[in-house]
């Protein structure tokens, strides 16, 4: 029952930390880096690394071209022809705070998942699907995003510029803060001693 209700507050805790993002000028993404894919060569891809990300296309390749590039933010973009993929991974090479992209030429609505390192989901969006222009949407978490998962129907779409926030601030490991309360346990224990009246 207590490994349950730990469970539970540490979803709670976790989505409570998670927000949606509709802006590149959220607050979330100061600092970002963000990938535009103009330095990509035009191609298929089954998977792509890129610097912070590696985005996976799960049912089939992804295409890095300017074919209807009236539809995302201009330059090279990262779609998928007739429809497949139906879903991308991005797999972020460490965990980071936030995350944004822009889609465009969708006919329905996307659902963006995040997720953190132990594969706990974090955060779930459905975006608008009205077809055409790009719309931006990102997730950001304090705790930590080590993976998005982008699902829609069977439908033609552009990604473009994706913002990759920065990493979470690092917290003291557990065994820090132990050794460190042990190290001030000894410390308190040597004044005692110190202290205490001497016999004559």
């Amino acid at each position: 029952m207590k490994r349950i209700l730990g469970c539970l507050a540490l979803a709670l805790a976790s989505s409570a930390n998670a927000t949606i993002i509709t802006s590149t000028a959220d607050a979330a993404l100061a600092g970002a880096t963000v990938q535009n894919f103009d330095a990509v060569a035009p191609g298929t891809y089954a998977s792509l690394a890129l610097p912070g990300v590696t985005i996976v296309g799960n049912g089939g390749s992804m295409s890095i071209d300017n074919v209807n590039g009236n539809f995302g933010r201009g330059g090279l973009n990262l779609n998928n022809p007739s429809g497949f993929p139906a879903s991308f991974d991005l797999l972020f090479s460490s965990p980071v705070t936030a995350f944004g992209i822009y889609g465009g030429a969708v006919n329905g609505p996307w659902v963006y998942t995040a997720f953190d390192a132990a594969n706990h989901r974090l955060e779930s969006i459905t975006t608008a699907g009205a077809c055409c222009s790009a719309m931006f949407y990102g997730i950001a978490n304090r705790a930590g995003i080590a993976r998005v998962s982008l699902e829609g129907p069977v439908d033609w779409v552009i990604f473009d510029d994706l913002y990759i926030g920065p990493e979470p601030a690092k917290v003291p490991e557990p065994a820090s803060i132990t050794l460190f309360g042990a190290a001030l346990a000894g410390l308190a224990a040597a004044r005692r001693k110190d202290k205490a009246p001497r016999a004559s």
